[in-house]
């Protein structure tokens, strides 16, 4: 680097600014090195961030001061650290860093540049407290990463579900006491989590979990684990991979919950659900084929719906037992609410006039429209048998004469 004409009349400050350009690109070159290649960013914005460290140095020579300085290194530590750098990238970047500026200043002084010998001094001093705030943050962080590990370590030492963390080949070494009381062992430490699982799940755990962890770096779903005692369970499993700042996998995880509970509590509800609606579906039926009586010796049962072959037998119940505790000697069908004449409901009509005729009980029914009949008729219904009316005031008419004895029994 050659100073400029001039250059012994101008001040380092000055001089140095000048090679800004050159500064910026040497320094990205140094830092890449120091980095091994690695950048973590866009090159452009590496440049930037190589440019604005130049602009730190130049502003700190223009002030003079070793306060300003050293705020000009903090403020780089900081924002380095807000990028993820570690430690060991901190270092590396603050030694190219020194190199490219004390080279810069040498040549500056063999250029005959006024106060370059004073300036690169005061450099070296200012990068040597910038080691000592690295250190001071690399003691700051190993704190707050060593209160984040006992923090961590708690919730998974008291966690409910079983956490294991194995190698990257699946060897265990560190497993919460959740897993150790699930699989009830405290032997897994240094064991392959293969042979965690049931022997028929092991080639799925082999060819389908690791495979997706590895390659994806996470997995979701089910896998049957064997107690010590050779009990099986399905467990939810969560797996992934933890990869370190270059990308690599340093280690396997896994969040293991056992089902055994959840599902028999599903079972349980199953159960109960059924059962409710059992309770509810015989509710609705015999609200379905209420007998209301309305006169002595005369019922009247409405119909509404499908008559399927459960609810005629329900209908078939009801009705012979009304009879027999009513002593009815009518009992009014009224169909006007049916909306579908099966064959099924043609036989219930005549098992129920046969029924309620072996009990000295007359079956009528009314509300059988042009729809109705012919649907009786096409399903082949004998209903001779059995009075028909038109309306239910007409067949309950027709049944208080016959309760009153006007009319005989058919």
């Amino acid at each position: 680097m050659s100073g400029p004409e001039g250059a012994g009349d101008a001040s380092f400050a000055e001089v140095f600014a000048s090679h800004r350009d050159k500064l910026v690109e040497r320094l990205t070159e140094e830092a890449l090195t120091a980095l091994g290649g690695t950048l973590g960013a866009p090159m452009e914005a590496f440049r930037a961030d190589r440019a604005w460290e130049v602009d730190v140095a130049i502003e700190a020579l223009q002030d003079g001061t070793m306060s300003f300085a050293t705020q000009s290194w903090k403020r780089w530590i900081d924002s380095s650290v807000q990028r993820g750098w570690s430690a060991t990238t901190l270092q590396g970047v603050l030694g190219a860093m020194r190199q490219v500026f004390i080279d810069a200043g040498l040549e500056l002084r063999a250029a005959g540049v006024p106060e370059a010998t004073s300036k690169i001094r005061a450099f070296i001093r200012s990068s040597s407290e910038a080691l000592y705030l690295i250190d001071e943050e690399l003691r700051a962080r190993a704190e707050f990463l060593h209160r984040k590990a006992q923090i961590f370590e708690a919730l998974i030492h008291h966690a409910p579900d079983g956490m294991g963390v194995a190698t990257p080949d699946g060897t265990l070494h560190y497993v919460n006491p959740a897993l150790e009381r699930l699989l009830g062992r405290s032997d897994l430490l240094g064991r392959s989590i293969y042979e965690l699982v049931a022997l028929h799940a092991e080639s799925m755990h082999r060819e389908q979990v690791a495979k997706a962890v590895l390659e994806r770096g996470s997995w979701s779903g089910e896998l049957t684990y064997q107690r010590a005692d050779g009990a099986t369970f399905d467990a939810h499993v969560t797996a992934f991979l933890v990869r370190d700042e270059r990308g690599r996998g340093v280690a396997r995880c896994a969040i293991i919950r056992d089902l055994t509970e959840a599902r028999r509590a599903e079972e349980e509800r199953r159960k109960l659900a059924a059962e409710v609606i059992a309770t509810q579906k015989a509710a609705l039926e015999e609200l379905g084929t209420p007998l209301v009586p309305i006169a002595e010796g005369v019922l009247v049962m409405p119909l509404v719906g499908v008559i399927e072959p459960a609810r005629a037998e329900r209908m078939l119940g009801v009705l012979l037992e009304g009879i027999g505790q009513q002593n009815a000697k009518v009992v009014i069908l009224d169909l006007t609410g049916v909306k579908e004449a099966t064959a099924e409901a043609a036989e219930a009509l005549v098992r129920a006039a046969q029924a309620a005729r072996l009990l000295g009980a007359e079956v009528v029914t009314t509300g059988t429209g042009p729809e109705l009949a012919r649907a009786f008729v096409e399903n082949g219904a004998e209903l001779g048998t059995i009075v028909t009316k038109g309306t239910l005031r007409d067949g309950v008419a027709y049944a208080l004469r016959i309760a009153r004895g006007h009319g005989p029994v058919r």
